[in-house]
């Protein structure tokens, strides 16, 4: 029953995602959906990409080993969500805007949206392989495969999700994602507070306070991570992609509220099903706790979909990455370096074949992989998403006079070398996100200041 029920979903899944080829015209609607959806297609649209591998399977995997430890992904989702319409409000109504490297390239220059762009490209890769490897422990769970097979079959239905629709098979996949996840959420809650009694075996069996500290890895490394999330996801393409995509500021704003509110359940369960399986499987791999809850403690019918919502959970949100990485390369690298009077069909080709080229990098990575822990993919992939981008970005949006535009080079490729030699230093990655960012402002700061001097030096003639 488990098997059937979770190919049941999976097929409904991929029979919409398909069916949403019909809705794509050009290239705006594969990559943006015209910039028409309202609230409820956008939450549904941010849910998909958001709420993945990471944010369930990963959080329930620390939760096993750290305890409420494991919120902070969550927790910076979350806040991430809500600032999202708020940062990007004022870029909304611009429909030229698409990508994220075409704000920093209105005030830095195509010379630093370019590195900006490979940059951010090479962050959201990473964040694809997480997915892929929590993917593969529920194909391992469901169906008992393991292997390169399951890699390409993974890699496989993860292209066909955002191949044929692009954006509208996102947010179409993402409304029944939504619907599912917060269903089997609930439901898996629910069993272990009511049926299980569960909070009274965590209470009485991890009596050390370590499980309910949330800063059981220190102050500076758990806040690190949070921050990394933050910043990473205000700093992610298609995030950023989803928000332009809204009819209004106001749709904006509302869809991210709302996914805000619904996200933060899902994470709370997660590490509720995390610290359960601690108690009562205390043996097993880490990275299994949330798949074998499911099929040893749910009734097969709802294990079966649970489980084939979170493979779609995690199949959207690296369909959603993948979309991203393909209209950076399209629009900042193809249409503005080597084909500037590309045709519509001529970029959703470019596309399509970059979607199929970063199919193939991420079984070679995955495969070759030995890290297994799915949320160092995730706060890794976030560092490097934020570091680069957002300081440069938020100075393009909010002190655009304030900068000379040759510093933003500096600051693009600055922070993420500093982050870089902090990690290769030894120290923990979760604290590099300071390194980063600290010198990204420090380059801007230099930069002002610099603006300052020249302008008081032409003031008095000097």
């Amino acid at each position: 029953m488990v098997v059937i029920s979770a190919g049941l979903t999976l097929l409904l899944t991929a029979v919409l995602g398909y069916l949403s080829k019909y809705k794509v015209k050009n290239s705006k609607d594969f990559v943006s959906a015209g910039n028409g959806i309202g609230v409820f297609g956008g939450t549904g649209a941010l849910m998909g990409a958001i709420i993945g591998g990471a944010s369930t399977v990963g959080t329930a995997q620390l939760a096993y080993t750290r305890g409420l430890a494991a919120i902070w992904f969550i927790l910076g989702l979350c806040t991430a969500s809500i600032l999202l319409g708020f940062v990007y409000g004022k870029v909304i109504k611009d429909k030229s805007v698409v990508t994220l490297p075409q704000i920093i390239e209105r005030k830095f220059g195509k010379k630093t949206s370019v590195y900006a762009s490979l940059m951010l490209s090479f962050g959201m890769l990473i964040h694809i392989n997480g997915q892929v490897i929590a993917c593969n422990s529920l194909f391992d769970t469901i169906f008992n495969w393991r292997g390169i097979a399951v890699t390409l079959l993974v890699v496989a239905l993860l292209m066909a999700y955002v191949i044929f629709g692009g954006f509208w098979g996102g947010t179409i996949i993402g409304i029944l994602k939504m619907t599912l996840l917060y269903g089997t959420s609930l439901i898996a809650g629910g069993y272990i507070l009511f049926n299980l009694n569960g909070h009274e075996a965590i209470h009485n069996t991890l009596t050390d306070s370590f499980w309910y500290n949330p800063f059981n890895g220190g102050y500076i490394s758990d806040l690190g991570a949070y921050l990394s999330t933050v910043v990473g996801v205000l700093a992610t393409q298609n995030y950023f992609q989803t928000i332009m995509a809204t009819k209004t500021v106001k749709t904006a704003r509302a869809t991210g509220l709302i996914t805000a509110f619904l996200v933060l359940p899902i994470g709370l369960v997660c590490t509720l099903v995390g610290m359960f399986m601690r108690v009562q499987h205390p043996g097993i791999v880490p990275s299994t706790a949330f798949p074998l809850f499911a099929v040893t403690y749910l009734p097969k019918a709802i294990a079966g979909i649970t489980l084939a919502t979170i493979l779609i959970s995690s199949l959207a949100t690296g369909a959603g990455l993948t979309l991203g990485v393909s209209t950076i390369f399209a629009r900042d690298l193809y249409k503005s370096l080597i084909k500037r009077d590309a045709t519509d069909e001529q970029m959703m080709r470019f596309m399509r074949l970059v979607i199929l080229c970063i199919g193939a990098l991420t079984v070679s990575v995955t495969t070759l992989s030995t890290d297994t822990m799915i949320l160092n993919f995730g706060f890794m992939s976030m560092l490097f998403r934020a570091v680069p981008i957002f300081v440069p970005v938020m100075a393009a949006l909010y002190f655009t006079d304030k900068v000379r535009s040759e510093f933003g080079i500096y600051a693009v490729i600055g922070g993420p070398i500093s982050s870089l030699i902090w990690i290769l230093m030894g120290m923990p990655m979760e604290s590099a996100i300071y390194i980063g960012l600290s010198v990204s402002i420090l380059i801007m700061i230099i930069g002002g200041d610099s603006l300052k001097r020249e302008l008081k030096k032409r003031r008095y003639g000097g």
